[in-house]
């Protein structure tokens, strides 16, 4: 097939080939949109259980957690309650008290008529023996400062006795603060566990409230029993939580440790045993699911209830929040139906299909209306393509060209950028030398004019310069030879070429205070020596570097290890700068990668030292690593070379 009919056959495919796909197209498409309308039914479907499930389980327990919190800071407060009315009662009775002694006082002053105290102190006490209250259980008493009882209305033998040592149930001597209160002169709480009658063996806590009463030097006092409090409470709390209705059929029912009804949406179940009662299936539920409370302390609990408050008896499934108050011993509970579920997504479903079926109908009608136009636009943009074929393939080349052109000057650019990087290393390394060569011309010059000029220090001096200029012959060679296409490897001692590197580096190592540790074991290599070096160099430099970043007080060190283990020569070269960052360490070998700022760095070097290690059959790696030496714990990159 020549290339005429190849062109033919490409145009004939842009002209006729798009058909085609675009009817495929379509209809994938559609297919696509139809499976997708299916699937969300399916989600909505499942999103309406899952927000139902949540929504009214959320519901339920923030009902049931809104009546425990209320019932918790009615008990907690419920003491300072009662504090408060019976230090109210003890305020009544001493102004009832202050009151007869005033009227009597002033009477005797008036009339000329002569009681004694003792006949006031009797009338105070025929008006206090008659303040009963909370249903016969509360009284006022009065006791003197010798812890002599002096009124007990609800215990008449009590009345002329000492109790001083009475003792509560728990061993507190509770008169003694009664008398230290009229002692004080002052007011006071108490707290004690003591007994309701002769017939109940059980000790409650008590608390009671003393206030000193100045004429007779008495205290007048009275107390309340917390249980007696606290049933008032449960009483009046329980009442109010029968009322709490919420949501279509929500209430709150509580149980007691014998499982009575204590409340209930049925005023009729209200004090009977929730434990007798069995579901259709038999199971002793209301008793399964206190048993599940105690045990849990708190969670959801599926059953099937025996009614609903909206009377309708089908689908009684029920799930409901329970919480074990355990200061009763009570179980709280509130719960939803679940066939409300049931009817909401039979709804929904009806909904959505109505919808679904629609939204059908409106995709494949579009989709019909989007292919004929999208088959109408093919055809035209074939014959506009077809038309400018020609002349995209004449362009085609030439950009092809001009692209070779352009990849061929990037090479030129990136050899020169090279050579670059060498010069500046040979300005670099030729500083030294050259500062050593003109020490040593002046420094002779200097003493020939001073007639100080010795032939020892003048041989010095020669050879000093001449091995300064023999080094810079020596690395100009070096660095040609890196570029020197006809490269011979020589056998060469690695300590020979550790020894070579010291020699271009030590200067510049010494002024920075950089020591190096080696610990080198002697082996032959068959290597281009040179490069060797070179790479050497490189690794070095960039320790350097990083090395004059620490602080001058700090040690910087560099270790250097070589070693050979079966056939693999292995070259370590090790420093505690720290480290290369974990975000660029996998960079450090791409080329013109670089920290450092242009004036600085090229990011050519350990590219390039890769590439030679690699050229020479080597592998050149790099991590960071922690390591202690002489007992001091430091980290850094260690570079390693691997023949």
């Amino acid at each position: 097939m020549n290339a005429l009919e190849i062109d033919k056959n490409i145009l004939n495919i842009i002209k006729y080939g798009a058909v085609i796909p675009i009817i495929i197209f379509s209809f994938i498409i559609t297919y696509l949109l139809i499976e997708q309308k299916n699937y969300e039914l399916k989600e909505e479907i499942t999103s309406l259980k899952t927000n139902f499930l949540t929504k009214n389980k959320k519901m339920v327990k923030d009902e049931v957690e809104r009546v425990v919190n209320s019932l918790n800071y009615e008990i907690k407060s419920s003491e300072e309650h009662l504090k408060e009315f019976i230090k109210a009662k003890v305020y009544e009775a001493h102004s009832i008290a202050t009151n007869i002694y005033k009227e009597e006082s002033s009477h005797e002053e008036n009339s000329g008529h002569s009681h004694s105290k003792a006949h006031i102190l009797r009338t105070i006490k025929s008006a206090l023996n008659g303040m009963i209250y909370n249903n016969g259980r509360g009284y006022i008493f009065l006791d003197d400062i010798n812890g002599t009882k002096l009124l007990q209305p609800l215990n008449k033998e009590f009345e002329g006795k000492n109790i001083l040592e009475y003792e509560d149930a728990k061993g507190y001597k509770f008169v003694k603060k009664i008398v230290n209160t009229i002692k004080n002169k002052t007011e006071a709480y108490d707290k004690y566990y003591w007994y309701k009658s002769k017939e109940d063996s059980t000790a409650y806590e008590k608390i009671s409230f003393y206030k000193y009463f100045e004429p007779y030097n008495i205290a007048i006092g009275t107390g309340e029993y917390i249980v007696d409090f606290e049933k008032e409470l449960k009483n009046k709390l329980l009442k109010r939580i029968n009322n709490i209705r919420f949501g279509e059929n929500g209430y709150i029912f509580i149980f007691d440790k014998a499982g009575t009804y204590l409340s209930h949406f049925k005023k009729e179940k209200l004090g009977t045993n929730g434990f007798k009662v069995k579901d259709h299936n038999g199971n002793y539920f209301i008793k399964d699911f206190f048993d599940f409370a105690v045990k849990n302390k708190k969670g959801y609990f599926s059953y099937t209830a025996t009614s609903k408050p909206s009377g309708k008896n089908e689908n009684r499934k029920k799930i409901s929040y329970l919480v074990h108050f355990e200061k009763w011993n009570l179980v709280i509970g509130a719960g939803f139906y679940i066939q409300e579920l049931s009817e909401s997504i039979e709804r929904k479903e009806e909904e959505l299909k109505i919808t679904y079926q629609k939204t059908i109908n409106k995709i494949i009608l579009l989709s019909l209306i989007i292919t004929f136009i999208l088959l109408i636009i093919s055809y035209y943009a074939s014959e506009i393509i077809s038309g400018k074929f020609k002349q995209y393939k004449d362009t085609i080349k030439e950009e092809i060209e001009k692209a070779l052109e352009k990849d061929k000057l990037l090479t030129q650019q990136s050899k020169l950028a090279l050579m670059g990087e060498m010069i500046g290393n040979i300005s670099h390394q030729w500083r030294q030398p050259l500062s050593t060569i003109s020490t040593a011309a002046t420094g002779s010059l200097l003493q020939k004019e001073l007639d100080t000029l010795k032939d020892k220090d003048f041989s010095r001096a020669m050879n000093s310069i001449n091995n300064s200029a023999q080094y810079l012959s020596q690395t100009i060679e070096d660095f040609r030879n890196f570029f020197n296409p006809n490269k011979v490897e020589e056998e060469f001692e690695v300590t020979k070429v550790f020894k070579k590197t010291s020699n271009l580096l030590s200067s510049r190592f010494k002024d920075n205070q950089i020591e190096i540790i080696n610990d080198i074991e002697n082996f032959t290599l068959t290597l281009l020596e040179n490069e060797l070096i070179q790479v050497l160099l490189n690794i070095f430099k960039n320790a350097r570097d990083e090395l004059v970043k620490k602080e001058n007080n700090e040690r910087k060190l560099i270790f250097v290890t070589t070693k050979k283990e079966n056939d693999t020569y292995i070259i370590k070269i090790r420093d505690n700068a720290g480290g290369i960052p974990i975000e660029i360490i996998d960079k450090v070998f791409n080329p013109y990668f670089t920290t450092k700022s242009n004036s600085k760095g090229t990011g050519i070097g350990l590219y390039m030292s890769k590439q030679i290690i690699e050229r020479m059959g080597g592998s050149l790696t790099v991590k960071n690593v922690n390591y202690t030496y002489e007992n001091t714990e430091y980290k850094g990159a260690e570079f390693k070379i691997l023949f």
